[in-house]
């Protein structure tokens, strides 16, 4: 990411422009009120949450797939709103936006790797049963994807 980049918003750095009407509480759903907003605050401001919520989205991954993976070198199976692994899950999920592993195969490896790696060091019993199979599933249809 350039630098200054996490001092501006995701519409700063992609130019884009909501042009909707403005959403509100009374009138929005609360993924469009959250999608709004968080387009609207600089990067460094962002949660973990907000960025497994954006990334779910297929908003600005060229910039939030790089931090994203910077969280999960220090959890890889951090539970962002969900369960442990959402952010995890989120980025195995990015198969439905065109092409962005095949743009972007280092970050591919780098995902692969701190999977596989923290399921070689993960204690037993750390984690449930149905929460491991749901991310190895996703893991699954990211891996036969193949970028």
């Amino acid at each position: 990411m350039k630098k200054g980049a996490h001092d501006k918003s995701i519409s700063e750095l992609e130019g884009w422009t909501w042009t909707d009407p403005i959403p509100s509480a009374d009138d929005s759903s609360g993924t469009v009120l959250r999608f709004y907003r968080l387009h609207r605050s600089p990067i460094k401001d962002l949660e973990v949450g907000d960025l497994r919520f954006l990334i779910g989205q297929n908003a600005a991954l060229e910039h939030l797939v790089p931090i994203a993976l910077d969280q999960l070198r220090k959890n890889p199976f951090i539970e962002t709103d969900y369960y442990p692994g959402d952010l995890l899950n989120a980025l195995f999920a990015i198969n439905t936006e065109p092409n962005y592993w095949k743009a972007h195969p280092d970050q591919r490896q780098i995902l692969i790797g701190l999977y596989e790696e923290s399921l070689r060091r993960m204690p037993t019993g750390e984690m449930s049963t149905g929460d491991l199979k749901r991310i190895e599933r996703e893991y699954e249809k990211f891996k036969a994807h193949r970028g």
